[in-house]
């Protein structure tokens, strides 16, 4: 018969050995479950981590490259508004001046 001792040292010992294996244990079935999971269901794989693949990525950037074209053909146009409401707002600001202080 062998006796063990109840310590706080052992408690703590016992504590962090748990919580370790615990950890690791945890951090392999995510790493190896992501990994069979990108590999046999790409689609779970999708929804669980966002991962997506080169074709999407390619039409995601042809998206946002015609977004940017069609950005930048509107810039002219609203560059010429804005001068178009300053001008309005120079006019106005004119009227709104009496003439004797214009003097």
């Amino acid at each position: 018969m062998k006796q063990i001792k109840i310590t706080r040292k052992t408690v703590i010992k016992i504590a962090l050995l748990s919580f370790s294996v615990f950890i690791l244990i945890g951090m392999s079935i995510h790493f190896f479950g992501f990994r069979v999971a990108i590999r046999f269901n790409p689609e779970m794989a999708k929804q669980m981590g966002g991962v997506i693949s080169r074709k999407e990525m390619d039409d995601l950037e042809l998206i946002y490259q015609q977004k940017i074209q069609t950005f930048q053909t509107q810039i002219p146009i609203i560059e010429s508004k804005i001068l178009t409401l300053k001008n309005l707002k120079d006019q106005f600001a004119e009227l709104s001046i009496p003439t004797s202080a214009k003097d």
